[in-house]
């Protein structure tokens, strides 16, 4: 077992020392769930001292999900009536998708997605096959990536909405926003943005890459928990956007407890649902408010290094890389081709009895470190990796 010796600057030592975990165990699954930290179980402690001792605390509980609301807001450079509440991207996605489907200010019905895609949000987006939409899913190339070229030679002016992962969850492969953006709009297509393996690693602005639609949940590297994500939509096009998936707080006034009016609520709150996940809530916005304390910009320096670390080790080794070539053009994830799925779901086991978390997906084991992990954790993990497939 290696707990590392080493110290972090700054800001990123603070990161660690939040996480009980890391003194026993080198974890490296951040793309699939961060590590609890003594903030987001303190958070969640005050939910329930607040549930056991009241029974019942509707107001501060909802506004502890618009606090949270207002902390996804302030990573992506947006407002909070500018965001959404709900209870998984899946969920949120298909929000979207059913209110482009019944919109008369659409006239094209064309999607265009791809298999780098999380299968929660292409199955929500060939859902609308039903409503006679095409949706097109471009393949990716040698390494499991789909070149940005790719996309940028799909787009033309039959496109309705062109929906990208920032950084790809099989990979890490991380997508240029603004270009692609712009390439969409001036073809009059929307922008669906998938931020989940990005967000907290990679710095967001939603306004400057001008994306439509920017989804997330906070269960990974926002250090949060499954249950609760979020949704940018654009201004220019909230008012127009009338979701059939929908719920009563997504209307006007949800209090007013009215069964015959379906109005929606003005900004993206009319993307909001049922009664909204009140503990999540407050799990979500101390992780997020950890991250941003950190600093965005901070962690994805560190992750660059540790990229480039990974990269120079793994070729020394002889380990075989999936997805991106340089830490520029990844997110935190590093995955490592093993062969088979069966033996990447094996050899993940075998690293938890060396108190190392990884997380397989198909034939790679992904290696996803954050601001807090070491550069020497790292080197332990994939010196593990190739001595076990040795």
């Amino acid at each position: 077992m290696l707990t590392s010796n080493q110290s972090l600057p700054g800001e990123l030592q603070t990161l660690r020392e939040t996480c009980p975990l890391l003194q026993s165990t080198v974890y490296l699954a951040n793309c699939s769930q961060g590590p609890l930290t003594t903030p987001v179980r303190a958070a969640i402690d005050t939910f329930m001292a607040s549930w056991s001792e009241l029974g019942m605390h509707w107001n501060a509980w909802i506004a502890e999900v618009d606090r949270a609301r207002a902390a996804f807001a302030a990573l992506i450079g947006a407002q909070p009536d500018e965001i959404a509440v709900g209870t998984s991207v899946s969920q949120l996605v298909s929000s979207v998708a059913s209110a482009l489907v019944t919109s008369s200010h659409i006239k094209r019905r064309r999607i265009i997605t791809s298999y780098a895609e999380f299968p929660g949000v292409a199955h929500a987006l060939l859902a609308t096959h039903a409503h006679g939409w095409q949706v097109d899913l471009l393949g990716t190339n040698a390494r499991g990536a789909v070149d940005t070229e790719k996309f940028m030679g799909a787009i033309d002016d039959t496109l309705a909405l062109l929906s990208v992962p920032h950084v790809c969850y099989a990979n890490g492969m991380l997508l240029p926003l603004e270009s692609i953006t712009a390439a969409a709009h001036a073809k009059g297509s929307l922008v669906f943005v998938d931020a989940y393996q990005s967000i907290g690693t990679v710095p967001l602005d939603v306004k400057a890459a001008g994306v439509d639609f920017l989804a997330a949940g906070t269960l990974k590297y926002l250090l949060g928990t499954a249950g609760i994500a979020f949704l940018y939509i654009s201004p220019a096009v909230q008012a127009w956007l009338e979701p059939t998936v929908t719920g009563w707080f997504g209307r006007t006034n949800p209090f007013s407890f009215d069964p015959g009016t379906l109005d929606y609520a003005t900004g993206a709150a009319r993307f909001d649902l049922g009664t909204p996940p009140i503990i999540n809530a407050y799990a979500a916005r101390a992780g997020m408010e950890l991250v941003a304390a950190t600093g965005v910009t901070r962690i994805r320096a560190h992750i660059e290094q540790l990229s480039q670390t990974a990269f120079a080790l793994a070729d020394q080794l002889g380990l075989q890389i999936s997805g991106p070539e340089t830490p520029q053009q990844k997110g935190a994830t590093t995955a490592i081709n093993v062969g088979s799925a069966e033996r990447a779901t094996q050899l993940e086991n075998e690293l938890r009895q060396h108190a190392i978390v990884v997380s397989a997906r198909g034939s790679v084991l992904r290696l996803a470190p954050h601001g807090f992990t070491t550069a020497e954790e790292l080197e332990h993990a994939i010196r593990t990796v190739a001595k076990l497939l040795a």
